[in-house]
């Protein structure tokens, strides 16, 4: 019966007409969207789906029940549930010879048999199967949807496919390029679908709220090699477009941005200790468009060679908000500090006294910040005159020198804290 139920839901797959797919992609998920009409009539639409689909899911135009089939695959538990009651052969292993018996199958889970011939029952015997021949399987994925409707529009979320951002970063040029690698881990191809991409942090549960995602099913025209961000409910999303193919268990790289941008170069202590601290290398990048969330590699050229500098993560930034890439140390400038007085003001009141060391051993002038995290309720009493001195806020100090080249820079400061 299941199978002549199979049989009339394929014949019935050949008069369904579907619109054109879309595809927003997720850091993790998707949502695959799309419309689809039964020429003969009303009654069943057999929805195509991944096999990493979350059927709870599925959003549907119109009244209706639905189930999902899940694809099936040849494993000893769906042989033994298809020959359940029947009579296969086994062969029973010892330690001294195999003998293959005739048995019936009385329980798939646990696995229970039958000696045919003396009636013995075995409960998880040691031994294998031998089954006369294959069981049909239906290997495909797939929502059944039952409504009085011809026509419906659907959508549904799939784990397997997402997406990340990789990003360039020329300090000779400052140029920055971004590029997109989007990835289909499951079982389906998709083909001559619109894509788009969503940048943002989404908020989900274990129980997926359907009413989510409605937002996020607008097509999309064409877009060019290198899409613009639309907002969209405080998100970003890049349109690409017709994509002709995406094969199932397979990665592309698409064009995201290639812009100029501000780059200034610092070099910055965090604080340092009484060993010498060498100096984070910091590309601080201005910009005046949104940088989704990823990895950015920084590189440089030098007599006609280019170095790759190093590599950090980003969030997602907003447009006017400066990146701060930590790419690598500077091997000739640092810093260290030591403790060099300690005196009791009051009976929680103290006074101390720090000397501050700055080194830059390279042939070239290199400026350095210095950050300082101190209590929130202390206070600076000296800084020497010189010295560039800010606070940033109220548990962070910080210091700016120029240093020329082979130069070292003593300096001593104090701050007053309560115990």
């Amino acid at each position: 019966m299941k199978k002549l139920v199979l049989l009339i839901l394929n014949v019935m797959c050949l008069s369904v007409a579907f619109s054109m797919t879309n595809i927003v992609a997720y850091n993790q998920i998707a949502l695959i969207s799309s419309n689809v009409t039964v020429k003969n009539g009303k009654g069943v639409f057999i929805i195509p789906a991944t096999n990493g689909t979350m059927p709870e899911s599925l959003v549907i135009s119109a009244n209706g029940t639905y189930e999902y089939h899940s694809a099936e695959s040849y494993t000893l538990d769906y042989f033994l549930k298809k020959f359940l009651g029947t009579t296969v052969q086994f062969e029973f292993t010892s330690e001294s010879t195999n003998i293959v018996r005739n048995v019936r199958i009385l329980s798939a889970n646990p696995v229970i048999i039958q000696n045919v011939e003396n009636g013995k029952i075995y409960f998880s015997p040691s031994g294998q199967f031998i089954f006369p021949s294959f069981p049909q399987i239906d290997s495909q994925n797939y929502f059944i949807v039952s409504t009085n409707a011809s026509s419906i529009s659907y959508s549904y979320l799939t784990n397997g496919i997402g997406w990340k951002a990789y990003y360039t970063l020329n300090l000779d040029n400052a140029i920055m390029t971004g590029k997109v690698e989007l990835w289909n881990k499951t079982d389906t191809t998709f083909r001559n679908f619109n894509l788009s991409i969503l940048s943002g942090n989404l908020i989900t549960s274990n129980t997926f709220q359907p009413q989510m995602v409605k937002a996020f099913n607008a097509a999309f025209a064409p877009a060019t090699s290198m899409p613009e961000a639309q907002s969209v409910e405080g998100y970003k999303i890049y349109g690409y477009g017709k994509v002709e193919e995406l094969d199932s268990n397979s990665a592309v790289f698409l064009p995201l941005f290639s812009k100029n941008v501000k780059v200034e170069k610092l070099n910055i202590v965090y604080n340092p200790s009484q060993n010498f601290t060498n100096a984070v290398q910091v590309a601080k990048v201005s910009h005046d468009f949104p940088v989704p969330a990823g990895t950015v590699s920084l590189y440089r050229t030098n007599d006609d060679i280019t170095y790759f500098l190093g590599q950090t993560n980003i969030t997602n930034t907003a447009s006017g908000i400066s990146l701060d890439l930590s790419y690598g140390q500077n091997f000739d400038l640092g810093a260290r500090s030591i403790e060099i007085q300690r005196t009791m003001v009051s009976k929680d009141l103290y006074d101390h006294y720090y000397q501050v060391t700055a080194i830059n051993s390279s042939s070239t002038p290199g400026s350095l910040w210095i950050y300082i995290s101190i209590p929130s309720d202390a206070t600076v009493i000296s800084v020497p005159s010189g010295i560039k001195f800010e606070r940033p806020s109220t548990t962070q100090i910080r210091f700016y020198l120029d240093l020329g080249p082979n130069s070292k820079e003593v300096f001593t400061y104090g701050l007053q804290t309560s115990y």
